[in-house]
């Protein structure tokens, strides 16, 4: 009698996350779909308006109290840091962006937007850094759906059957890249007469998708819907990133596949391939770090460019930095910032900081005169 009471507390205990996730989501979606408002003070405020700005961070410290795999852990607050960096100060800093057809819009949206200078600088950054420079750790799709939809993440349908279906995001690709050439043969007429009504289209669906997480998984969106991953997919085979296989050591267990999210056929692709060089990888690391037998490792830029005098993660930081200041060259070009950023994304690039290198030098200098003259 008692273990059943005792199981019986346990399964209210997880589906409680899950019942608060299902309302999250719902308002979520509602911040588009139907906004309410209340007058205050003679003026309409929407009360659902950016709900992403206080469900991120309170679903993301439910990751954090939750997580088991310390990388995981890592990667949560990384997303919740750039989230705060990348979508509220940068986005507060510069409102506007421009675009290839002479115009500006929202940056928080340029980014997703074909055309943007956000989004020619993100499409550098995952050449050299993989589609996890924007769908595993900095897309504000990925913060909604690693925190307030994780809870579901059980959910995710996989399978071959399912694998399949990988290729609808490819027809919404076609029709943006399709706009970007309309964008630039009518400049004037192609937002008005057919960008509106096409982003319009892919927001319902965006946001309609937070819905259907329940019953799909957190990131089926992602995996079928989303015309940036299927780009960004693209870029993941054109660019450095894979994610090598020592097959040898592989056990064929499956473990890797139980974790991936995005239903890779991990096991298929190593003994085929000797690695995971896919559309559809995210760099979310849960199957390189699932691995008992260390079968899977990261590669990127890193590995082709050897550094010589910065570490790994400040190379990244570098890379990542340097790349968004080098967008202050088209917005100012007479600010010295956007040269900087360039610099240091050279830096992050090839691994070597000349000022390291003169610091050193005046350092082992001041150390050899103290140390004459204590002699």
């Amino acid at each position: 009698m008692q273990d059943n009471e005792e199981i019986k507390k346990s399964e209210k205990v997880k589906r409680l996350p899950k019942i608060i996730s299902a309302l999250a989501l719902a308002w979520l979606t509602s911040s588009y779909i139907y906004p309410v408002y209340i007058n205050l003070g003679g003026r309409p405020i929407q009360i659902n308006m950016f709900p992403e700005l206080y469900l991120i961070p309170l679903f993301g410290l439910w990751r954090l109290r939750t997580e088991k795999s310390p990388y995981q852990r890592k990667r949560v607050k990384w997303m919740i840091g750039l989230f705060f960096l990348y979508w509220v100060i940068i986005f507060s800093l510069y409102p506007k962006s421009p675009f290839v057809d002479g115009t500006t819009y929202s940056t928080y949206l340029a980014v997703h937007m074909v055309g943007s200078l956000p989004f020619f600088l993100l499409m550098t950054g995952i050449i050299f850094m993989g589609k996890r420079a924007d769908c595993g750790w900095n897309c504000p799709c990925v913060f909604d759906r690693e925190t307030i939809g994780f809870a579901f993440r059980d959910a995710t349908l996989k399978g071959e059957f399912w694998w399949r279906f990988r290729h609808i995001k490819w027809a919404g690709m076609v029709i943006v890249w399709g706009y970007f050439i309309y964008m630039l043969l009518a400049p004037a007429q192609a937002f008005t007469r057919f960008g509106k009504g096409m982003y319009t289209a892919i927001l319902w669906a965006y946001y309609l998708s937070f819905l259907i997480i329940p019953f799909t998984g957190h990131r089926s969106f992602c995996r079928w819907g989303c015309p940036w991953a299927a780009t960004w997919g693209i870029l993941n085979l054109a660019g450095f990133y894979k994610i090598k296989a020592d097959v040898d050591k592989c056990a064929d267990c499956g473990l890797c596949e139980r974790e991936c999210d995005m239903g890779v056929p991990i096991r298929k692709l190593i003994y085929k391939k000797g690695m995971i060089r896919s559309t559809e990888c995210m760099g979310c690391g849960r199957c390189v770090n699932i691995c008992p037998n260390s079968v899977l490792t990261f590669h990127d830029y890193r590995d082709v460019f050897k550094s010589h005098n910065l570490s790994s993660l400040e190379r990244n930081i570098r890379l990542a930095g340097g790349l968004t200041l080098t967008g202050l060259i088209f917005l100012d070009p007479h600010s010295p910032w956007g040269y900087i950023g360039f610099a240091f994304f050279l830096t992050g690039l090839f691994g070597f900081c000349p000022t390291y290198v003169l610091i050193n030098a005046v350092i082992n200098r001041i150390r050899k005169t103290t140390g004459q003259e204590k002699s």
